[in-house]
Formats: structure tokens, sequence, C-alpha cells
């Protein structure tokens, strides 16, 4: 994942990494923070999308990060969870989530997520994400493997 950032990274650190960024992107993207994030903790679809509103980063030890939505005027917390993972390089890379539901040869579906934090020379987040979903039923196969590089705005620490 990390041979996949497209982002010129600085030196991890844990005091730079917390703090309150945008939840939406610059561009046409329907893509925001708060759902990445989620989509990693969670196999519920999150329908929030609320491109106004930021998610603050407070990195809880080396292991634990915790995430919050926090409403327009950052002053109500939405809705929070708590992401394991560990430092590696210059990133937080959070714990792969995996699905697995295998019945040879009748079916198979694996649905595996892993995602990685970290900030750019600026303190913008640079989050990359890794998504492999796949599927066989009977003799029947398919999937789709890809990453994701986005970089979203530090709004403040």
């Amino acid at each position: 994942m990390i041979r996949e950032n497209d982002f010129k990274t600085s030196v991890f650190n844990k005091q730079r990494l917390n703090g309150i960024y945008n939840n939406g992107l610059n561009d046409s993207l329907p893509k925001n923070l708060w759902a990445t994030l989620k989509s990693s903790y969670s196999d519920k679809t999150d329908t929030i999308h609320l491109e106004n509103n930021n998610v603050k980063l407070t990195l809880i030890d080396n292991e634990n990060i915790n995430v919050k939505l926090l409403s327009e005027t950052d002053e109500n917390i939405i809705d929070e969870f708590n992401l394991k993972g560990r430092i590696k390089d210059d990133f937080f890379t959070i714990d792969r989530k995996l699905t697995l539901y295998p019945f040879i040869p009748i079916y198979y579906v694996n649905k595996e997520t892993k995602t990685i934090l970290g900030n750019d020379l600026n303190g913008n987040l640079v989050v990359v994400t890794g998504r492999v979903s796949e599927a066989m039923i009977l003799m029947m196969a398919g999937g789709n493997r890809s990453v994701q590089n986005n970089q979203f705005k530090r709004i403040k620490n």
C-alpha cells in the first residue's frame, strides 16, 4: 500500500496526524473521509455524506485511532468509532478488514479493505485505500481490485 501512494509524505508524527480534516474532496468525486474510514470499521454502508462537516482524528496510542464526525460548527459529535492498527514507516496502517464466506466448490465470497493514513508536507491527510472484492458461484468467478489515493485538507489541529 505504501508503494501505491501518489503524494509526498512527511515523517510520521503522532501530534501532526491528530487534527480536524475536511470531510469532502475538492473535486467532483462523491467519496468522503468519513465513509472511507467507516468502511475499514464496519460492513454496513454508511449513508452519511455530509460534505460540509469535518472529521477529527485522534491517535490514542500506537495501536488505536479515534475518528469523530463533527457537526458543521465542530461543536457536536454526530458519530464516532475507534480503529485498530499500527505505525509503519510514515503511515498509521489500519488493520485489514476481511470478510470471507467460503463454501467451496459451491460459493466463495471475499471482501477485503486496507487503509493507511499519513500527512503530506503541508499537514493535509493522505489516505490510501485498497479494496478487493471477489466471488465465485459454482464455476463462474469475478472480482475487482482497486487502490485509491486521496488527500483531505487539514482544517485545524
